[in-house]
């Protein structure tokens, strides 16, 4: 799209011209269009909001993010966590013996049961204890 500027000469015309004579009037159709595209971009939401219409609107947004901050927590204390310590101290004695089954050297084997039992009795004792501490029991 080409843009042709008017000359020095013609602009000064230009300016004369509007100064000398009356405002030109707005074409009568133009009215209309101007409030269509008004009405459309108020459907649309796109008009300027007022100042107590973004407070509104940002004190809705807070409540929701409050809202989800309480859900978020409530969730994080309700869960039970405790059971799926257990869960996964069952499924480790599980793994651990089907690679009992598949160790040949004795001493091996007696050396990481060892410390298979010795790592299960401290993430027993961690949860546990903690547990009962927490608890008062």
């Amino acid at each position: 799209m080409s843009h042709e500027y008017l000359s020095d000469e013609e602009l000064q015309k230009l300016i004369s011209d509007v100064e000398l004579n009356d405002i030109v009037q707005a074409p009568v159709h133009l009215q209309k269009k101007v409030l269509d595209a008004v009405s459309t971009a108020d459907r649309a939401g796109n008009v300027a909001k007022t100042k107590k219409q973004k407070i509104i609107e940002y004190r809705l947004y807070s409540l929701k993010v409050a809202l989800a901050v309480a859900a978020a927590i409530a969730v994080m204390f309700i869960v039970p966590y405790v059971p799926v310590a257990y869960r996964d101290i069952d499924l480790m004695e599980k793994i651990g013996s089907q690679r009992d089954a598949s160790f040949r050297d004795s001493s091996f084997r007696d050396e990481i049961l060892e410390k298979k039992e010795n790592i299960k009795s401290k993430i027993h004792s961690f949860f546990v204890d903690n547990l009962e501490v927490e608890d008062g029991i």
